[in-house]
């Protein structure tokens, strides 16, 4: 009895202990198992985000190759690439999808340039023969047969052809390396006048070699650069009698490449091309053009010049382009510029440059069959908004409207014309903005497996049991 009695106290005081020892064990041997539990979760987790990131930047990329010949697929595979990983390289795939997709041939001609009013609607591109354009039925999307260019301008002289167009629209001043730059009156833009012509430069060997020529918005200002380094600065006020105003001289051992006028046609922007590569661009003041006065140099590094210059229309804000690299410039003190950033671009070379009057948006352009549109709103942080692609060769030439709703690049391929008036929706959202235009957008079983590798899309359809995939109802999981 004693015996049994003992065992059972003993019972009694090593249960509860023996209960806790089991208990710890227990957790002990748990622990492990929990920790690779979780550690295997983590890993899974981290392999199905970078599966999906893979799955959208291929996506992408075939969306990219499908934009010229299948805009609609690259669309929707651009979208599905957003939807299932949004970052920088998918957003930035899909708005160039969507602003192509507002692009228009405006001519299949070889232009050597192509310039714009300001509103947007008069147009001139071409080589040898100008054409004019009237661009409202083409920025009408109900309009099916678009206008063909209503005039030409024929009186192009050989050499080194060039225009400037007033911001009106009203004047055009056309002339090349050999021959007097002819006055237009583009009032009736269907039936284009030659009323004056404007004689070169008091140097008689230079006389009619004509560099670059600019005009101020509303035409009544003209400066003229020749071959021997002389600015004429023209009063067009009655352009049947154009009155030459001053003759300055430029600069030494240099040759202009560009010329620039604010819209006032007070500050002009000079880029020349030197010996040895000793490039500038300089600040004139033509607050009186009877006399000229050269107000700064820009500092541009050591062996570099400016391959294109473009000015906004207050003369405030100022872009000097070369290789691979374009400068934005403060002009508020014009004795003092400041540069205030850079551009890094993708280009070997800087062909066109354009921006807008408010000096917030530019067009870019060298030898590639694109165009870069950047955000100059913070002109300390600038910002790539979209590039305009679909263009079939080497772009010469880029303009803008003044709000900067119309862009058109020019080249050996023709000239292509850009609506831009939903750019800031498509930036600020790109999957909205394609949704709300495309509620129904989807991709087939079939192309998915085409465009994905196989890719098991139950991950992205949810409980939709159809044979097609909604890109705007894609499932994104927990990224």
């Amino acid at each position: 009895m004693n015996d049994l009695a003992g065992a059972r106290h003993a019972d009694a005081r090593g249960g509860p202990r023996w209960r806790t020892r089991a208990l710890v064990l227990a957790v002990l041997l748990a622990v492990p198992w929990g920790v690779t539990g979780l550690v295997w979760k983590r890993e899974h987790d981290r392999a199905s985000v970078q599966e999906r990131i893979a799955l959208a930047h291929g996506l992408a990329l075939h969306a990219a190759e499908l934009r010229d010949t299948a805009p609609a697929m690259a669309r929707n595979l651009g979208l599905a690439a957003v939807e299932i990983h949004s970052d920088e390289q998918t957003r930035a795939g899909l708005i160039d999808t969507l602003v192509g997709m507002h692009s228009d041939v405006l001519s299949p001609d070889a232009s050597g340039e192509v310039v714009l009013s300001d509103d947007g609607r008069i147009a001139l591109a071409g080589g040898d023969e100008l054409g004019v354009w009237d661009l409202t039925t083409w920025l009408e999307p109900k309009i099916v047969d678009k206008a063909d260019r209503i005039a030409v301008l024929k009186d192009r002289r050989e050499g080194l052809s060039m225009t400037a167009l007033s911001g009106d629209g009203r004047t055009v001043l056309t002339g090349g390396g050999v021959g007097d730059t002819v006055v237009w009156d583009l009032t009736d833009p269907a039936k284009p006048i030659r009323v004056a012509a404007l004689v070169g430069g008091k140097n008689a060997e230079d006389a009619n070699s004509v560099r670059a020529m600019a005009l101020s918005r509303d035409g009544r200002t003209a400066a003229i650069a020749d071959l021997g380094g002389d600015l004429i600065m023209w009063n067009l006020t009655d352009r049947s009698h154009p009155a030459r105003l001053s003759v300055a001289k430029l600069r030494s051992s240099s040759v202009v490449r560009d010329l620039r006028l604010s819209a006032d046609g007070g500050i002009a922007v000079i880029s020349y091309d030197g010996l040895f590569n000793n490039g500038a661009v300089a600040i004139w003041d033509l607050s009186d053009p009877s006399r000229p006065v050269k107000s700064a140099d820009l500092g541009l590094p050591a062996g570099k010049y400016a391959r294109a210059t473009v000015m906004d229309a207050d003369g405030h804000v100022i872009l000097v382009g070369n290789a691979h690299r374009a400068e934005i410039w403060n002009l508020d003190d014009r004795s003092h510029p400041v540069r205030t950033a850079a551009l890094d671009v993708p280009f070997t070379d800087l062909y066109g440059m354009a921006v807008t009057s408010d000096g917030k948006t530019a067009l870019l352009a060298g030898p590639s069959d694109s165009a870069i549109l950047w955000n100059l709103s913070d002109p300390y942080k600038p910002a790539r908004l979209a590039a305009l692609k679909g263009y079939t060769r080497e772009i010469n030439s880029v303009a803008l409207g003044a709000d900067g709703e119309v862009a058109l690049a020019a080249g050996p391929g023709g000239t292509y014309l850009w609506d831009l008036r939903g750019l800031a929706e498509v930036v600020a959202d790109p999957e909205r903005a394609a949704c709300r235009d495309n509620p129904g957008t989807e991709i087939s079983k079939a192309d998915w497996a085409r465009y994905t590798g196989g890719a098991d899309w139950s991950d992205y359809k949810g409980e939709d049991l159809s044979d097609a995939l909604a890109v705007c109802a894609i499932r994104r999981g927990s990224l």
